[in-house]
C-alpha cells in the first residue's frame, strides 16, 4: 500500500515530467524562429516562454491551450510524453 507522502511524491514526479514534455516539444517546435516570434505565435509573452523552455514549471491551463492550438495538436497530444506528432515550425 502507497503511503500518503509516497502518493504526494509520485504526483510531483509526474508533475516534473509532464513540464518537461511541454518544455521538449516546444523546444523542437519553434525551430529557427526568434523567441520573440515564437512567443507571438503562441500567443505567450517572450518572459513566458523563455521559462517554459528553460526551467520546467506548471503552466496554466489557458497557456497549455495556447501552445496546443497554435502547433495543431490537441492539450493531450502536448503532455503526453509517448506522442511526437507535435509539428516543427508550424
Amino acid at each position: 500500500m502507497i503511503g500518503k507522502a509516497e502518493d504526494i511524491n509520485l504526483m510531483r514526479i509526474a508533475k516534473m515530467d509532464t513540464a518537461k514534455t511541454v518544455q521538449r516539444k516546444i523546444r523542437k517546435s519553434q525551430g529557427e524562429q526568434t523567441h520573440r516570434a515564437f512567443a507571438k505565435k503562441l500567443g505567450i509573452s517572450i518572459g513566458s516562454l523563455a521559462r517554459l523552455k528553460n526551467t520546467p514549471q506548471n503552466a496554466t491551463l489557458r497557456t497549455i491551450e495556447k501552445i496546443s492550438r497554435a502547433l495543431h495538436v490537441t492539450p493531450s497530444q502536448l503532455l503526453d510524453s509517448t506522442d511526437t506528432h507535435h509539428r516543427k515550425g508550424r
